[in-house]
């Protein structure tokens, strides 16, 4: 038995309206969008927690949490790129998107692959619509990265298969 392992992940940032999460399309999963390379390990892109309704009736003989909203969240830390004439590495690219902030789009993740496999129909994906805030210069041991929140935007979908 052998354990999945990185670098088996894919990361995508879409703005593209005609993204739709509940049948994601692959031509928009695109080498620009590939933002998978410049992500700092550790990140956090997952579901949360979600909402519960503890509310009784006089049969329940226990506690009672019924889910009644999805949660998730994302905080990425990125690599910046060291040479600024360099407009198309990955670090370049997620710099590009997140340099400023209120930019609203999904972070599509695809686990068991890697980055450098393009998207393909029938592949699985996770979708999670967020709004970037400020981001931040992030400089540990002379090596200065970035990172920005992510804001939940109402939707997630996850395990969609990816349509042509």
């Amino acid at each position: 038995m052998t354990k999945m392992m990185s670098p088996n992940t894919a990361i995508w940032w879409i703005t593209d309206p005609a993204y739709d999460p509940k049948a994601p399309s692959a031509a928009l999963l695109t080498d620009a969008a590939n933002i998978s390379c410049a992500i700092v390990n550790g990140y956090t892109l997952n579901p949360t927690k979600s909402d519960v309704d503890t509310s009784t009736n006089i049969c329940d003989t226990s506690k009672v949490e019924t889910p009644v909203r999805y949660n998730y969240e994302g905080n990425l830390t990125f690599n910046r790129e060291s040479d600024q004439a360099n407009t198309t590495s990955a670090y370049a690219r997620a710099f590009a998107f997140f340099k400023s902030e209120r930019t609203t789009g999904y972070l599509v993740r695809r686990t068991g692959l890697l980055s450098t496999v393009p998207a393909d129909a029938g592949q699985l994906v996770d979708s999670f619509k967020f709004i970037n805030d400020v981001p931040k210069d992030v400089v540990e041991e002379n090596l200065i990265n970035f990172s920005t929140k992510f804001s939940p935007q109402g939707v997630m979908e996850l395990r969609k298969a990816l349509v042509a």
